[in-house]
């Protein structure tokens, strides 16, 4: 056996250094108080000076104590229950002598001899390793009560405290798949353990419950070291029909995902979603910050502690309140908690995966081809008169110019769908090679977009489809992730309601059931403040037809709901229907979060009224798409039927930055004098 002189060359240091780590008798620096630890770790058998330290804290004035065998000394998962249960155990006056026992049957011999077998042990704490025919063995042996921890040994007769592994999987996988994800990955370690069998079937269950066919290539168990992983994973997200989406089960393999990815120039989450479990202490802290499966550790470890003092007597500190053969089995909820390592998947009409910008850029060959072709297009507009219409305009002439496109006409339909008919109709003879457009009503314009879609002019649509129109029938329809657009939207109401300490929020949604768009959007910003933020309570929700219906709505919502703290409206103009509502029900005290910005907004939020976060939408960015989109397709190039444009998530510490991102240009004197007489607006740099 090891002696100190042994572990102090080992670790490259005084044998007077070994003695101080170990008693704790002088501030050794963290180095090299890790080198002693590493070196002590890494001998077959634990130095006698080693045990006999541990042995004496506990017996050197009788004290009573209980052993916590740990499998994983690293693991943060036990370490953070291991810091509950001694602070539980040292309010009764008991001592915890933790101990690493690893897969070492020898280890847990000599710990059952000097440790387990003593007159002062009153009980033993244990995270089983997968392998159960050692511990069995030693603790089949004890006379003194066992809790186990994290999963059961099937004969062993102990208290059993674990997670809801499969409810975590479970909520991990919805999350994903309500987010957009079809192909999910999940990578765990031993495919046989308790707890991956646990989640393994959380996993496929939410699949099932949403109609995915469970693949079993994207199911990748028993890895061990970094290599298994890295080989796995390249076969997984470098082959055919990568998954779009991870859930690591364990705390290694999310380290090693990570590693992958950064070395393969894989971005998450634009590339890849990643769910964890187990919420490790810097999973809030890495960019992006990781959205993980949370095990409540501080109830874990209080049942570990309330149910072993059930079996300690009063005399010795416990309660003394369980019969012998009376024992539990306590499965601890967990908690889903969304950061940004996962991100919505934005869908088409049809269901298609949103296309990025970047798939749309044309080579210089094909710019030439364009220019020589010497086409022409159009645009018909919903309506005008705004910045997000604006916007489009201007990034669609922007690439038009460059291309040598003409632009023959510009519309506007005043939201009147007659009108609208009348105009696409009168654009169309003037033969346009291309005509970009935004219908008012899917259905009472469908017959006039069906007309084009019959017609040599390339249709591009922005945002919704007519009735009647599949992807064959235009080149492709341009509009934000609305998936992100909501989260952000949910998300900014979430914060700010959980940082003022505000529960009761209210939804005033799109009604119309032709709008996707508008519907996706409001369903993720829905399910993000249902799944981000449990301690909040919607507790009313209405829709409105037009804008203008929102004012009425808001009434009748704040009617039946005073209580209401926070408002999520779908957009920007029924928005402002919304605040004038609420102004004339003196409830400017209600916080309001929604979608697009527009000047109106933007000045409410410097004033710090009650606008306290949106998402905007990159309106040029899009009209850019939508001319790349066309252009394209003039020379016969593949175009995705579907492109979505990510958005912005604002603020008041970072509106002025957003506002050059969203507007290409200096915001007004105007804006900038209203944060600044803002007593509460703190820059974001």
């Amino acid at each position: 056996m090891a002696t100190i002189n042994d572990v102090a060359k080992m670790a490259g240091v005084s044998a007077a250094t070994v003695s101080h780590v170990v008693n704790k008798t002088r501030y050794v620096s963290p180095e090299l108080v890790k080198r002693v630890e590493d070196a002590i770790e890494a001998l077959e058998f634990p130095p006698n000076f080693v045990i006999k330290k541990n042995k004496a804290v506990a017996l050197a004035t009788n004290r009573k104590f209980v052993v916590l065998l740990a499998s994983d000394i690293h693991n943060s998962f036990q370490l953070e229950v291991e810091e509950k249960i001694e602070r539980g155990l040292k309010q009764r006056g008991i001592s915890l002598i933790s101990v690493d026992y690893g897969k070492d049957g020898a280890k847990l011999e000599i710990y059952q001899q000097l440790l387990l077998s003593s007159p002062g042990a009153l009980g033993v704490i244990v995270f089983p390793d997968a392998d159960e025919t050692v511990l069995t063995k030693q603790l089949g042996k004890l006379k003194i009560p066992v809790v186990l921890v994290g999963k059961d040994i099937e004969g062993l007769g102990a208290d059993v405290i674990t997670s809801d592994n499969f409810g975590g999987a479970y909520k991990a996988t919805t999350h994903l798949i309500r987010s957009g994800h079809e192909n999910i990955a999940l990578i765990c370690g031993n495919r046989n353990s308790e707890s991956n069998v646990e989640r393994i079937n959380g996993y496929r269950s939410a699949l099932e419950k949403n109609n995915i066919s469970f693949d079993p290539r994207y199911v990748v168990s028993d890895l061990t070291t970094d290599e298994q992983i890295f080989s796995a994973l390249k076969t997984l997200l470098l082959g055919s029909n990568p998954p779009t989406a991870i859930f690591a089960a364990n705390y290694k393999t999310i380290i090693a995902i990570f590693r992958f990815i950064d070395a393969n120039n894989i971005s998450c989450p634009k590339d890849l979603s990643i769910v964890g479990f187990n919420d490790f202490e810097w999973a809030a802290l890495l960019e992006p910050h990781i959205t993980t499966v949370a095990q409540n550790t501080d109830k874990i470890g209080e049942h570990v502690v309330e149910e072993l003092l059930k079996h300690i007597q009063p005399s010795d500190g416990g309660t003394g309140s369980s019969k012998e053969d009376n024992r539990a089995h306590i499965v601890v909820p967990t908690e889903l908690r969304v950061r940004a390592s996962t991100i919505g998947i934005g869908r088409g009409p049809f269901g298609e995966k949103a296309a990025s910008l970047d798939q749309l850029q044309l080579t210089d060959g094909e710019k030439k081809q364009i220019r020589d072709g010497k086409y022409t297009a159009a645009i018909s507009f919903h309506y005008t008169g705004k910045a997000w219409m604006n916007l489009h305009e201007q990034g669609i002439k922007d690439v038009f110019n460059a291309l040598g496109i003409s632009l023959l006409a510009v519309t506007d339909a005043h939201f009147d769908p007659v009108m609208q008919s009348k105009q696409l109709n009168s654009l169309l003879s003037l033969e346009p090679d291309i005509l970009i457009s935004i219908p008012t009503d899917s259905v009472k314009t469908s017959a006039a977009f069906k007309k084009i879609a019959a017609s040599k002019t390339k249709l591009v649509l922005i945002t919704n489809v007519p009735n009647g129109l599949t992807p064959k029938d235009y080149v492709s329809c341009v509009s934000v992730n609305e998936r992100s657009h909501g989260r952000q939207a949910g998300r900014g109401l979430g914060e700010y309601m959980r940082k003022h300490n505000l529960k009761n929020v209210g939804l005033i949604k799109h009604g119309s059931a032709y709008y996707y768009s508008t519907m996706q959007r409001d369903n993720a910003a829905e399910q993000i403040l249902m799944e981000e933020y449990p301690e909040l309570n919607i507790v009313g929700s209405v829709s409105f037809e037009n804008e203008e219906n929102a004012y009425a709505k808001t009434l009748e919502l704040m009617k039946m709901h005073p209580e209401i703290e926070g408002l999520y409206i779908s957009w920007e103009g029924p928005a402002m229907h919304v605040m004038n509502a609420l102004n004339d029900l003196n409830r400017s005290d209600v916080a309001v979060v929604t979608a697009d910005l527009e000047y109106a907004m933007a000045l409410n939020m410097a004033k710090g009224g009650m606008v306290k976060a949106l998402s905007a939408q990159l309106p040029y960015e899009q009209g850019m798409a939508m001319a790349l989109a066309a252009a394209g397709s003039l020379i016969g190039k593949k175009v995705p039927s579907f492109v979505g444009i990510e958005p912005v998530y604002v603020t008041p510490e970072n509106l002025l930055r957003a506002w050059g991102t969203v507007f290409k240009e200096d915001p007004s004197h105007q804006l900038l004098n209203a944060l600044e007489e803002n007593p509460n607006h703190v820059s974001a740099h």
